[in-house]
């Protein structure tokens, strides 16, 4: 599909682009034609003037005739040697009309311009010879070919770059979708499978009392539970990416709000052996959306209880940057990540340690949930490692207060 689609583009662009050139040297053509007529056609207008030929460089004839068309006198020349029955029978070719007219012939070859403009009884004319002219549209003829075919071959190599940039980030998407739609697959594969099997477990003794099948029904409940927040966390994704999920803002007491969520995991963190220190400047205030910036945050520290080891420490400050943004300064103790692991932290389904997968219970959502969130606040999430130390910084931005859109997710 790619091949076919990187195919398209490059044939797209090479006609667009050879249209653009052939309307380029057209276009040069016609203006350079258009510019050389003007002149010709103004210095035969002063030279009708001023009975005289201002400009030396031209072949010129000027003559006067009856209202029969024949010469009267010795026609005037330069540049030009005319006989006065040619001339003659060139008068007789123009068919002049009105009391000016303007226009061009061909005689013997050669084209000429010319002007006669009514004078009592006769007429007053000039002609000018436009080899120049005719030179100068052939030459034009020429380069336009010339560049023409020149181009259709230059222009081949640079659409195959193009194409190649234009469909890099679309391959990417591409593989990335396919990479999605493969982990997806297999992280609902397994709970099912487990769900499955236990269900057989069950529906194999019909006469057992729920006492005893509480072992299979707590493993169906877990694998439930679980399953339900990877669809969810797919779902919220699938929003973002579609662009329909979008902050309701409100003025927020963030130190208030995030101090009562962190009361509320203390118990939790407590049973699971984790110490947790939460450390925030007093009457902070944030405008945000809280429904979104709680799960943010839920994410960021389920995230933390799930890799930092039995004893140690989670711990959690709020403050202003430099810029008066409000900060969150996750840190817990744990193994120390590497620079690879860093950069593909954010990506779904990505985990720092795959094996402890099923010990942990994370799909590798969670981080990318939140960093998602903090983008719709205008915000970033980063994350720096250290002496055992791992530690995420949100920074979140002003949001919109025009934004009054809400998502009901």
């Amino acid at each position: 599909m790619q091949r076919r689609l990187r195919l398209r583009f490059l044939v797209i662009s090479w006609i667009l682009l050879m249209m653009f050139l052939i309307a380029v040297c057209v276009g040069v053509s016609v203006f350079l034609h258009q510019s050389s007529v003007r002149d010709t056609e103004q210095a035969i207008h002063d030279s009708l003037e001023t009975l005289s030929f201002p400009d030396q460089t031209r072949g010129m004839v000027g003559f006067l005739t009856d209202d029969h068309g024949i010469i009267l006198q010795r026609p005037m020349q330069s540049h030009i040697n005319l006989s006065v029955e040619t001339l003659t029978e060139m008068v007789r070719q123009m068919n002049p009309k009105g009391s000016k007219t303007v226009g061009k012939i061909t005689y013997d070859g050669v084209l000429y311009r010319y002007m006669i403009a009514k004078q009592g009884v006769g007429a007053a004319g000039c002609l000018a010879e436009c080899s120049a002219e005719q030179a100068l549209v052939k030459t034009l003829k020429r380069n336009s070919i010339i560049f023409t075919v020149l181009g259709m071959f230059l222009l081949i190599p640079v659409c195959l770059m193009l194409s190649k940039w234009v469909s890099k980030p679309i391959e990417a998407a591409w593989e990335k979708q396919n990479d999605f739609v493969s982990d997806a697959t297999h992280e609902l594969k397994t709970p099912l499978t487990v769900i499955a099997t236990n269900t057989e477990a069950v529906l194999s003794n019909p006469n057992a009392t729920i006492e005893s099948q509480e072992r299979w029904l707590d493993s169906i409940q877990g694998e439930t539970s679980r399953m339900a927040g990877l669809v969810a966390n797919l779902l919220f994704l699938a929003k973002i990416d579609a662009a329909e999920i979008h902050p309701a803002p409100e003025q927020l007491a963030i130190t208030e709000l995030l101090e009562e969520m962190c009361m509320e995991r203390e118990s939790e963190f407590f049973e699971a052996g984790r110490m947790f220190e939460y450390d925030m400047t007093p009457d902070l205030q944030y405008f945000g959306d809280w429904k979104l910036i709680r799960k943010m945050m839920e994410e960021l520290l389920a995230n933390a209880r799930l890799y930092t080891p039995e004893g140690g420490t989670i711990r959690m400050v709020v403050n202003h940057d430099r810029k008066q943004h409000l900060r969150i300064v996750l840190s817990n103790t744990g193994e120390q990540l590497s620079e690879e692991a860093m950069e593909k932290l954010f990506d779904r389904f990505y985990r720092a340690d795959p094996s402890r997968a099923r010990e942990t219970g994370g799909y590798g959502l969670g981080l990318c949930v939140a960093k998602s969130i903090a983008e719709l606040h205008n915000g970033t999430i980063s994350v720096s490692s250290q002496n055992g130390i791992n530690v995420f910084t949100v920074i979140l931005g002003p949001v919109d207060p025009t934004d009054s859109k809400s998502d009901k997710k």
